[in-house]
């Protein structure tokens, strides 16, 4: 009888604990009385799937098939330049930054996207989107950040070649790189945590994808501070733009006072980061506006993909770029083919 009691007692504890927990849980999911919880939603709808009508089996293969060049394209780069003892150099190292950034912002998007394709219903709960929001915003910032990293390194080699290596030693790339990830991480810890504690009116989010506005935009209270931090975000991530646009003003003034072998070798190395920051900034500026203001557009597949410009262009089009244009890159993958085509031969041969 004293051990049923006793365990009866331990039941009545262990009871009234899980009680507490729950109660502390649901307090810090929404930090509500129990009389507001009515505007407490638990899972998001996706609503711009509706708009892809009934082909949705073609935009999945579209979709793998795009999600798989960015894997073999991407890695493949890193992989020849971790492989290349010649390509251990600061401007290739922070390529391999760029291109990691790019498939965290791939794989964030694509898995998710293709998992919805295939499911019934577009729902998702409220811890996945804000996970999916957080590492595409994270994507995005690093993209900035190492853009402006590059840029750096180009300004140096350019204007000041014979100091180059003292300027940019190991510990400054450590340290540039270090920064161009901390700063992406904990800002967004932020912008995330202002999203996360607002109480919300409706969960339909008029994206194929989680968006941070589009969630604060469903708020029941003051998003003030939001918008605040929004703007201050917008215009930390806007700097270094300036910055970018500066050093390659200064490197292109330095190019059309050289020679013009140098000229072509300058401009050649500076192309890829161009092309890149260009291609970039267009379809942030086009999302970023799309976004924040409230433009009435036709909703269909095409304007759909459009805003998906950022997450799916640059990192299926930016290793492509490297690869070609970059002289030291290029040569490594025609000899890495040739070698192939040599070996392919002489088995036939045999």
């Amino acid at each position: 009888m004293m051990i049923f009691e006793t365990l009866m007692r331990c039941k009545d504890v262990w009871q009234k604990f899980m009680l507490s927990v729950s109660t502390h849980r649901l307090f810090f999911l929404n930090p509500l009385s129990p009389m507001e919880n009515e505007s407490y939603f638990t899972t998001f709808i996706l609503t711009e799937f509706q708009y892809l009508g009934s082909n949705k089996h073609i935009y999945f293969s579209l979709a793998l098939t795009a999600y798989l060049l960015i894997i073999i394209f991407n890695c493949s780069l890193i992989l020849l330049i971790y492989v290349e003892k010649h390509l251990h150099e600061p401007m290739y190292i922070f390529l391999c930054n760029l291109l990691f950034s790019e498939l965290i912002g791939s794989t964030t998007f694509y898995v998710k996207f293709m998992i919805d394709l295939e499911a019934d219903t577009q729902e998702v709960s409220r811890a996945v989107c804000f996970i999916q929001n957080y590492f595409v915003y994270l994507y995005v910032t690093a993209e900035i950040t190492i853009l402006t990293v590059m840029a750096h390194d180009r300004y140096i080699a350019i204007n000041f070649p014979l100091h180059y290596t003292v300027i940019i030693s190991t510990r400054k790339i450590q340290i540039l790189i270090f920064v161009a990830w901390i700063f992406p991480i904990l800002i967004l810890i932020i912008g995330m945590s202002l999203s996360a504690r607002l109480p919300l009116c409706g969960n339909q989010i008029n994206r194929v994808y989680c968006a941070n506005w589009e969630i604060v935009k469903l708020s029941c209270t003051n998003t003030n501070s939001n918008n605040i931090y929004g703007f201050l975000l917008m215009f930390t991530c806007f700097i270094p733009f300036i910055f970018i646009i500066y050093s390659y003003m200064k490197i292109l003034k330095v190019c059309w006072s050289s020679c013009k072998s140098q000229k072509y070798k300058a401009l050649q190395t500076c192309l890829p980061h161009l092309v890149t920051l260009i291609l970039f900034l267009s379809s942030v500026l086009f999302e970023v506006i799309e976004s924040r203001v409230n433009i009435k557009r036709v909703r269909n597949a095409i304007t759909s993909f459009a805003s998906l410009e950022f997450l799916t262009v640059p990192p299926l089009l930016n290793p492509i770029i490297y690869g070609m244009i970059l002289p030291e890159i290029r040569k490594r993958v025609i000899r890495i083919l040739s070698c192939r085509n040599k070996r392919g031969s002489i088995k036939l041969l045999k």
